[in-house]
């Protein structure tokens, strides 16, 4: 594991994705080192190619920060988009924890995604900031295949206790149970255990297929094995999912849903 702090002039940058106005990435690259993670195709130089060894610290993150929300209209920022906000350097540099302060105080939304359970270690920010804050935890799977795909990940029960964490202190709490990989976590069973974890603390759960990319489809055959994804396979997951979701009565949402909710709401 190497970790090298580098300078940056700029901090938040528009978000490709149709749910933020705004990305925040406080690292490139992420040790958690996840095979499926369709960030390795979107990050450039060592932390790309020695993907879940090498990371970048933006060092200076949050005093560009400062700068820039004093400039930008106020809006929603994905924490993070590209790589784990609460991954190991997060415990000494704490840029995502000064991130949300600097954020909130200025009027911003965040909203954080994180496979961590550091992220229970600012509960003080998160209740602070409650209006101002939601927290996405990715649960893949409970069981401890989890380590196969997700080796420097926290395990997944430590994931959980930090969903139940956050919804016993009034933080709002989503699942993210993707990405759904073909013979790895698409079984019924695996998908009801997490979907109760979601229906026990009131969290919403946001879930998704697995969507190959060519430098991520490349490290998940070479650590598991080559997955195809047929909309043959994918209706009948989707079908269980939601079949699950209704018989516990948890709230779920296909991502790809969201997604259309939230262009349609940006028109």
């Amino acid at each position: 594991m190497k970790v090298y702090e580098i300078r940056v002039q700029r901090a938040l940058s528009p978000s490709g994705l149709p749910e933020y106005d705004y990305a925040l990435n406080p690292y490139v690259g992420c040790l958690h080192g996840c095979h499926y993670c369709y960030a390795i195709d979107y990050t450039k130089g060592p932390p790309g190619k020695m993907w879940g060894s090498v990371v970048y610290v933006k060092a200076n993150l949050l005093e560009v920060l400062r700068r820039e929300v004093r400039r930008l209209k106020p809006g929603v920022v994905g924490l993070s988009t590209i790589t784990d906000p609460y991954q190991p350097p997060e415990a000494f540099y704490k840029l995502s924890r000064g991130a949300i302060e600097v954020l909130a105080e200025a009027g911003f939304h965040v909203s954080v995604q994180t496979k961590s359970g550091m992220v229970v270690r600012d509960l003080d920010v998160l209740k602070r900031y409650r209006e101002m804050v939601d927290v996405g935890i990715t649960i893949t799977t409970l069981r401890d295949k989890a380590r196969i795909l997700e080796p420097m990940a926290a395990h997944p029960l430590a994931r959980a206790r930090a969903v139940e964490k956050l919804a016993a202190e009034g933080v709002r709490v989503w699942i993210f149970m993707g990405p759904i990989i073909p013979g790895f976590n698409d079984s019924p069973q695996d998908i009801e255990e997490v979907v109760r974890v979601a229906h026990s603390t009131g969290a919403e759960l946001i879930y998704d297929k697995y969507r190959p990319r060519p430098m991520a489809d490349a490290r998940l055959s070479a650590n598991y094995r080559k997955v195809e994804v047929s909309e043959g396979w994918w209706a009948r997951v989707k079908k269980a999912v939601e079949d699950i979701c209704a018989r516990l009565g948890a709230r779920c949402v296909d991502a790809e849903e969201e997604w259309a909710a939230a262009r349609r709401h940006r028109r």
